[in-house]
């Protein structure tokens, strides 16, 4: 398949979609699978979910610029509104099930939190030089601490650990 094909065929789609990007060889996708199993069988008439193998289709991964696997891209109405590298929690899949089928007030699906390239490279390099500059001046720890914060902000919607602990946080917000 190529890419004129996959977008096509998600345009003509009537339901999100979800696509796993996976290889037969990785660990973690032997591990995700079975829980995308699991939760896709709760939104089974909501939800569409994909595999798509990358060793398979190596010309669509790089066109859909996969860097790692497994990587999860999240489709409403044709659009691409987010992608998760690496291994997710049941709790993240749930939660990532629920963002595509909520709808605004006005009926759109809302938009899920992603950084453009342009402000992640700008983030890491202002980090950058926020922890290099101390070794230059002499030694700052408040600066060091500042850039990476910055540094971090600039990846933190790709950190998988993160992504753990925030879908804990909102699980326990919700019971409580």
């Amino acid at each position: 398949m190529n890419l004129a094909e996959f977008q096509a065929r998600v345009q003509a789609n009537p339901r999100p979609v979800i696509v796993d990007i996976w290889a037969p060889w990785c660990g973690p996708c032997r591990t995700l699978s079975p829980r995308l199993a699991q939760v896709s069988e709760a939104y089974a008439d909501q939800v569409d979910v994909w595999q798509i193998n990358a060793d398979e289709a190596p010309e669509l991964t790089r066109a859909l610029k996969i860097m790692g696997i497994p990587t999860l891209l999240m489709f409403r109405d044709g659009q691409e509104v987010a992608r998760r590298t690496g291994l997710q929690s049941v709790d993240a899949l749930r939660t990532m099930f629920d963002a595509l089928l909520v709808t605004d007030a006005n009926g759109a699906a809302p938009r899920i939190a992603r950084l453009s390239d342009t402000e992640r490279w700008l983030r890491l390099t202002t980090g950058a030089i926020l922890v290099g500059l101390p070794m230059l001046m002499g030694w700052s720890p408040f600066l060091v601490i500042v850039g990476a914060a910055v540094i971090f902000s600039g990846v933190y919607d790709r950190c998988p650990l993160w992504q753990a602990i925030t879908a804990k946080l909102r699980a326990a917000s919700r019971t409580a």
